[in-house]
């Protein structure tokens, strides 16, 4: 959760744009404009608004509901009967009943035809103040209460009675400072007897439909929803004084069940207001000007805009965005980015209420006026395109799988799911729900898994077998037995690199999906969406045509490229939806050239070090202070020197103590490849490959101990060396442990400054079978004793920021047969097997976790520039990609 103030704000009307600059102010073509004002003659706060397709309701402070043509904006008639202050409006779906509910402590029902009242609709106890109201598709009416009681009332019920068993316990109440709103402004209740009225029915709510002390403070605010993300059916949403917000599960016995609490965190801080929005977004108005934005699939609360200087009283969620009003008399206009687009600001008074009507915005404000806004233009044109649809209607439709894989692909290309950069967040967000409603769509059922706070949430589907038993043979071929039905967990990552320092570099838009000579152009093609796409097609055509004969688990995370923050504690605090999974299966890197096939059977892990050297002296001028001090800089030149001999041989004691031995098995796969390149003489590798994050790439000409974000033309593999030499380089790629220095920070860059501290941040690519405890224990003691040999004055500090484990797949298992097998029948070769020097941190930890053994299929070719401008995949690819899988999931 972040909490962020808007970046632009001013009197009257600014428009922002899509990343929260300041528009033009000259620009008045995309200003809200006020097109009509109703100023009543009595002197009454609107308090409430609805609207039907014919009329405005307005409700004052008076008691009376005024009627107005949404034609003309003509006033059509007054509706009387309340004894207190109208404090909420609702009108049925059908159009036909306006309902009401007041301070009086009483709800109406008026019939819209006749505009006149139909009943009165009383609680069976004292409840005060009736805040808020819903009606709901299944004819229920439901009401939050000053006494913190909801209440609901029946309408398919066919008789009303009395009860007296409803007590007024609410000595927990939360009382807060709203309440001042009113009395300040006069709106305090009138508690007067009601007569009956003629031909008004008169029920009263039973017992059994109050759920007392529902909330610890008055209940302010309620909205309805069906269909929300985790939750089927009817759900009611309601927000109160105590700070908190509830999702309820109304039942098909029509009692509610309380679901979710949601707590902002201040419960001095009131709920006010609330709004969902069709994306699965709970907006919540807070009082003193915060506006709560919470994802009701993970039940995070994903950001809390300073949106006001006061009480939100009313939000409205709006296309992708949401509209709030407050107590400061200003109503703002916010994007899908939940980023400020426009500050209206054009009140004397509090803007008490809001509704809308087609392209109308209508506020109801304490200076006793209704305005009528055109926001048509101004809340349409800047929205980020067609991505944003929350549901792909129709997608299933496109029975061509090219068709398929681009409608998706080109959607999921255009949303710019950049980890590690807070401004990203909401936007990955948005790719996450649009591939999990994908797959929704494609036949699986999805969620989305909340990951650590700040971070991206994971998207889980799962396709089940069309049967859920296979059959199976006994070996004598005879008996036929009943076997469950195995499990694959595919995983991938949905998050790309940012392009902000390679815009020129690229032939188009990185976030608009192009194609040319057979190519895909855009960012995440290859690196991952590609193939994340292309196996989920296949996933759901076997699953269309009933040949699926395996459970398939999608898991694709958002933070691999920074390391895979919050994976693992995803992962554990959901471990029941990983139980007996029987394979892993990932394809997230690249072939060695460009039309041979390959199988990744190994990867290096990594240990990342930072290493400083300080003292407590400030920056000294080296002309004065030269000689007479001990230099960090020197001093870490000396412990770095003492790392690796000049045989590129790491010095740490017992470094390769537990590396495995290099088997016979091991060094026949190295000849097939050895073939390759001495049978492809010049190899058409481009001049510059990915140091994919976390897969480094192994083309031939990288060296992959360089950073993963550096481009290096590396140490070239020749096909005149000899077949001894090219084995020996591509192990000391794949196979053998490095340590490598990156870079060397200081504090002060000036070169004639002797810094007070520097930092050497290093990586040490870890193999089968050493343990990640050990290198990193080793690697401190052996730093602190070159450092303690320096006798310095310095002092020296050694951090781990990040480790991953190796992985190793077994090439002999009946999966890497599959696969190789697939593989050969797509291509007609067969594929190489080879290791990779990078690392992919989940790979072995989802082994261990998941006790299940990892295979890993690269779909693209050496030169797919992932990371790199011009990120492309071959189309050929990902289709040959999508039928290799189809294959290898009906022979495992």
């Amino acid at each position: 959760m972040t909490v962020v103030s808007p970046t632009s704000t001013s009197s009257n009307s600014v428009r922002s744009n899509h990343f929260g600059g300041s528009g033009n102010n000259n620009n008045n073509n995309n200003k809200t404009r006020c097109i009509h004002a109703i100023t009543k003659e009595e002197d009454n706060s609107v308090l409430s608004l609805a609207t039907s397709k014919k009329y405005l309701f307005s409700g004052s402070q008076g008691s009376k509901i005024h009627v107005w043509s949404l034609d003309t904006f003509e006033l059509v008639t007054v509706l009387e009967g309340h004894h207190g202050s109208v404090l909420g409006l609702n009108i049925s779906s059908n159009q036909q009943w306006l309902f009401s509910c007041s301070g009086d402590g009483t709800v109406r029902v008026w019939n819209i035809d006749k505009l006149k009242c139909d009943r009165i609709i009383h609680s069976c106890h004292d409840v005060g103040d009736i805040f808020s109201i819903v009606f709901t598709r299944n004819q229920l009416l439901f009401f939050g209460c000053q006494n913190t009681s909801i209440q609901w009332y029946d309408f398919n019920e066919k008789s009303t009675s009395e009860s007296s068993g409803f007590t007024n316990n609410n000595k927990n109440c939360q009382k807060n400072q709203f309440f001042k709103l009113f009395h300040d402004l006069g709106l305090h209740s009138s508690k007067q007897f009601i007569q009956e009225e003629k031909h008004v029915i008169q029920c009263v709510i039973r017992a059994n439909n109050v759920y007392s002390n529902a909330h610890d403070g008055y209940i302010y605010c309620m909205t309805y929803a069906y269909d929300i993300p985790n939750l089927a059916g009817e759900v009611l949403v309601t927000g109160s004084g105590d700070g908190n917000i509830k999702i309820w599960s109304i039942q098909p016995n029509k009692t509610l069940k309380q679901h979710q609490t949601l707590t902002g965190g201040d419960p001095d801080r009131g709920i006010l207001s609330l709004a969902v929005s069709d994306e699965g977004y709970l907006f919540c108005g807070v009082q003193g000007g915060l506006v709560q934005i919470w994802d009701l699939e993970t039940y995070q609360m994903i950001k809390s805009v300073v949106a006001h200087t006061d009480d939100v009283l009313s939000v409205i969620a709006n296309h992708s965005g949401f509209i709030s009003a407050s107590a400061d008399g200003s109503i703002k206009f916010w994007n899908e980015a939940f980023n400020l687009l426009e500050t209206v600001d054009e009140y004397n008074g509090i803007i008490l209420s809001m509704a809308q009507s087609n392209d109308y915005l209508i506020t109801g404000s304490s200076d006793h006026s209704i305005k009528i806004w055109n926001v048509a233009a101004s809340t349409t044109t800047e929205t980020f395109g067609i991505y944003m649809e929350p549901y792909l209607n129709n997608l299933i439709n496109a029975n061509n799988p090219n068709d398929l894989l681009l409608n998706i692909l080109e959607k999921w290309i255009s949303i710019r799911t950049v980890s590690g950069q807070p401004h990203y967040l909401e936007e990955c967000r948005r790719g996450a729900k649009y591939i999990k409603n994908v797959m929704q769509q494609l036949g699986a059922t999805s969620q989305l898994i909340p990951s650590i706070a700040g971070k991206n949430p994971l998207i889980y589907a799962k396709f089940f077998a069309n049967q859920l038993t296979t059959r199976a043979f006994t070996p004598n071929h005879n008996d036929k037995i009943q076997q469950k039905a195995p499990t694959v967990l595919f995983y991938g990552h949905y998050d790309v690199m940012a392009v902000e320092n390679e815009k020129e570099e690229w032939l188009n838009d990185p976030f608009k999906l192009s194609g040319l000579n057979g190519y895909l152009y855009g960012r995440g093609t290859s690196d991952n969406k590609g193939p994340i796409v292309s196996t989920l097609i296949a996933v759901h055509e076997l699953f269309r045509d009933c040949l699926l004969d395996v459970n398939v688990i999608f898991l694709i995370e958002g933070e691999e490229e920074c390391g895979s923050n919050g994976f693992l504690e995803a992962i554990t605090n959901h471990q029941d939806l990983f139980e007996d999974i029987d394979l892993i299966l990932l394809s997230n890197s690249y072939w060695l050239g460009e039309d041979t096939p390959c199988i990744t059977y190994g990867l290096r892990g990594v240990v990342r070090a930072d290493i400083t050297i300080s003292n407590g002296l400030p920056n000294l001028h080296s002309g004065v202070e030269g000689g007479a001090v001990s230099e960090p800089l020197i001093d870490l030149v000396h412990v770095l020197g003492k790392f690796v001999d000049s045989q590129k041989r790491v010095l740490i004691p017992d470094f390769y103590e537990d590396v495995l031995p290099v088997t016979v098995a091991e060094e026949l796969l190295y000849e097939p490849i050895i073939d390759w390149i001495q049978s492809s003489k010049s190899l058409p590798l481009p001049k510059s490959r990915s140091q994919h994050s976390c897969v480094t790439s192994s083309s031939l000409n990288t060296d992959t101990f360089s950073d993963d974000d550096d481009e290096s033309s590396g140490s070239c593999i020749s096909a005149d060396q000899s077949r001894e030499q090219i084995k020996n380089q591509l192990m000391s790629k794949w196979r053998f442990p490095t340590l490598t220095v990156h870079k060397i920070d200081v504090s002060i860059g000036n070169p004639t400054i002797i810094s007070n501290a520097v930092t050497a941040t290093i990586s040490m690519r870890i193999v089968p079978n050493q343990e990640i405890s050990d290198i990193c224990n080793n690697l401190k003691l052996y730093a602190y004793q070159i450092f303690n040999q320096l006798r310095s004055d310095n002092q020296i500090q050694i951090d781990i920021q990040s480790s991953a484990d190796y992985w190793l797949g077994n090439p002999d298992s009946k999966y890497f047969k599959a696969a190789e097998l697939a593989i050969e029948n797509e291509w007609q070769m067969k594929p190489l097997y080879i290791r990779e020097g990078g690392s992919i941190p989940a790979v072995r930890w989802l082994e261990k976790f998941c006790k299940a053994p990892a295979i890993h299929i690269p779909f693209g070719q050496s030169s797919d520039q992932a990371h790199l401008p011009n990120e492309r995949i071959r189309l050929h690819n990902l289709h040959a990609g999508r039928r290799i899988i189809k294959s290898l999931l009906r022979d495992i």
